[in-house]
């Protein structure tokens, strides 16, 4: 989309630790949409067209979603199936300090697309529904793009973030990251932006995340096989790990931006 000559508001990022709060709190909602979304059976022709039948249900919602401003600058909400807004341009009378957010061109959503059909999808394979039809049915396609749709909002947004993660260290680190951005270098612009400690911290509370829902669920009187909790642990990993490989993507490219 063209660049926007629109004014927009100042919006400062919050710092580091309030960011991963911030991000810690996501960790439940994933992880109890992802547990909801593997106890529905899944009917394989609804993914056989590369997830086409998935993003045109989503384009619907996604377009009422758009009139109502969820996808407004500064929301961290980017959607799957429409243009994004256009990207801030810094001029004289529009500058955007260190610790400002500036808005650029990348979106991470069809690399979680890709994950989602070709990783997570194959977990989604349930032999029961929550869901009680008195014709025996057990396929609900539409209660399926539905927890689809929830699910991959909230990886988006969780990964997103992103971009004020990449504002922040960029805030408190201007001078050597602007040498890396303006010598294009990825490398040490990827260096600058990893943590693997904060890393292992999100797995470790992802996966107790993944146990404690697993547990409630089974605890709750829900027919699943005694290999759910390991299904569920291993899908819950497998996610978070490539949720934190595209989340980094972003703020590479957020910041081999962050300077136009």
């Amino acid at each position: 989309m063209a660049s926007s000559s629109v004014v927009r508001p100042f919006l400062e990022v919050p710092g580091l630790t309030e960011i991963r709060n911030i991000l810690a709190q996501l960790e439940a909602p994933i992880v109890s949409a992802l547990t909801e979304r593997m106890n529905l059976p899944t009917d394989p022709s609804l993914y056989s067209d590369g997830g086409a039948k998935l993003l045109s249900f989503m384009s619907v919602r996604e377009s009422i979603a758009a009139a109502s401003g969820r996808y407004d600058y500064g929301r961290l909400e980017y959607p799957f199936t429409l243009p994004l807004i256009a990207q801030d341009i810094t001029t004289p009378s529009n500058s955007f300090p260190p610790g400002r957010f500036h808005q650029d061109t990348y979106s991470g959503n069809a690399n979680i697309t890709s994950f989602y059909l070709n990783t997570l999808v194959p977990f989604f394979n349930s032999s029961t529904s929550f869901f009680y039809h008195l014709d025996n049915s057990t396929f609900n396609p539409d209660a399926t793009f539905n927890l689809d749709a929830t699910l991959l909002a909230l990886l988006s947004h969780r990964a997103h973030i992103g971009k004020v993660v990449a504002e922040t260290k960029f805030a408190s680190n201007v001078s050597a990251i602007t040498q890396m951005i303006q010598t294009n270098d990825t490398s040490a612009i990827l260096a600058a932006v990893t943590n693997t400690t904060q890393e292992a911290g999100v797995y470790a509370q992802a996966s107790a995340a993944a146990m404690a829902f697993s547990n409630a669920w089974l605890n709750s009187g829900a027919l699943e096989l005694t290999s759910f909790n390991t299904t569920l642990q291993s899908a819950t990993y497998a996610l978070f790990q490539e949720l934190i490989a595209i989340t980094t993507e972003i703020e590479v490219q957020y910041l081999l931006q962050r300077l136009d």
